[in-house]
């Protein structure tokens, strides 16, 4: 997991910037999504037929009212499954389900802070997880049998460049 290595040290350099910018990818063909804050792994990802499913901000620092995003993997047959928790719960359910934890992306909201954030929304299927912003997407979802589950969380709109 040398991508996982790279993850975590992006981590200890987030507490130094103000906001992070996000990728969240999605797999259609292995029906899996990752955020992702890293462009190297943008890159990887995009170039191997992920496509963009939302682009956002997280916070680079810990402000009132948010919470760590924890991002937590668990590899089987066909590709990953990825876990993003916010919770002390989501994530002590995420490691006894045999989840590895890859790092702490940056700050998220579990509730609307401002009319412009974004909800991120989980979908299940059997023990699997996908994470969704784009509607399209999520009707995709929907007719691949995924369900919704919750809004998660909430994301900054991506910022403009």
């Amino acid at each position: 997991m040398a991508s996982a290595a790279a993850f975590i040290f992006l981590g200890s350099i987030f507490a130094h910037a103000q906001a992070v910018k996000t990728w969240l990818m999605l797999s259609e063909s292995s029906q899996e999504t990752c955020f992702a804050t890293d462009p190297a792994e943008y890159t990887r990802l995009a170039a191997s037929g992920w496509k963009i499913n939302a682009i956002g901000t997280l916070l680079g620092q810990p402000k009132p009212r948010t919470v760590g995003l924890q991002r937590w993997v668990k590899g089987f047959d066909k590709g990953n499954d990825r876990i993003f928790a916010v919770t002390a719960e989501q994530a002590a359910a995420a490691k006894k389900a045999g989840y590895t934890l890859e790092g702490v992306m940056g700050q998220v909201a579990t509730t609307q802070l401002s009319p412009k954030m974004v909800p991120v929304y989980h979908f299940v299927r059997d023990w699997r997880n996908l994470w969704l912003i784009d509607k399209a997407d999520q009707v995709w979802a929907e007719n691949n049998n995924w369900k919704l589950k919750e809004t998660a969380f909430w994301i900054w709109p991506k910022q403009a460049s």
